[in-house]
């Protein structure tokens, strides 16, 4: 996966590009996505969390997803955040869930005047 890293308060569209083990994109057209960040990796709760429809799929076929993350989302304690992205691929139950590697996100504390 990817290292990103926000601005404290800053709204800001985040794009992810999911590949395979070798490094080729994997088509996601069809599938439902969920996109999650904890402080620790243990923790019980979300920081915050993204649904499917957040999510711009226009660019899936190709393996990129976006989604945007607003002021409030990232208005959050600066350091360092662990999240993954779910895909639940299309077909009969039982659906096949993936999870992505971890993303790391540093978010930064913003500047004040």
């Amino acid at each position: 996966m990817a290292n990103v890293t926000l601005k404290q308060g800053e709204a800001k569209t985040l794009t992810l590009t999911v590949t395979d083990k070798d490094g080729a994109a994997v088509d996601l057209t069809g599938c439902t996505l969920f996109l999650a960040l904890k402080r620790h990796k243990g923790d019980g709760d979300y920081t915050f969390s993204k649904n499917h429809s957040d999510f711009d799929v226009s660019q899936a076929a190709q393996g990129i997803v976006s989604v945007f993350l607003t002021a409030t989302d990232t208005n959050q304690v600066p350091g360092p955040y662990v999240g993954e992205l779910k895909v639940t691929f299309p077909g009969a139950p039982p659906a096949t869930v993936e999870k992505s590697g971890d993303l790391t996100v540093i978010i930064e504390g913003a500047v004040t005047a």
